[in-house]
């Protein structure tokens, strides 16, 4: 899907936004890349009460 493919514009900052908010949360984030592919799980602890 070309409209799903990077621009290349844009200061790169996103994923080290991502994880400071995931690791705030006490949650994580793992990459999986294969190809051209890339994937990101993002895990977050569930809210109980």
């Amino acid at each position: 899907d070309p409209s799903r493919q990077r621009k290349g514009d844009g200061a790169g900052l996103g994923l080290a936004i991502v994880k400071s908010i995931i690791d705030a949360h006490g949650g994580s984030i793992k990459v999986a890349s294969a190809n051209q592919a890339t994937q990101f799980q993002l895990t977050l602890p569930a809210l109980t009460g």
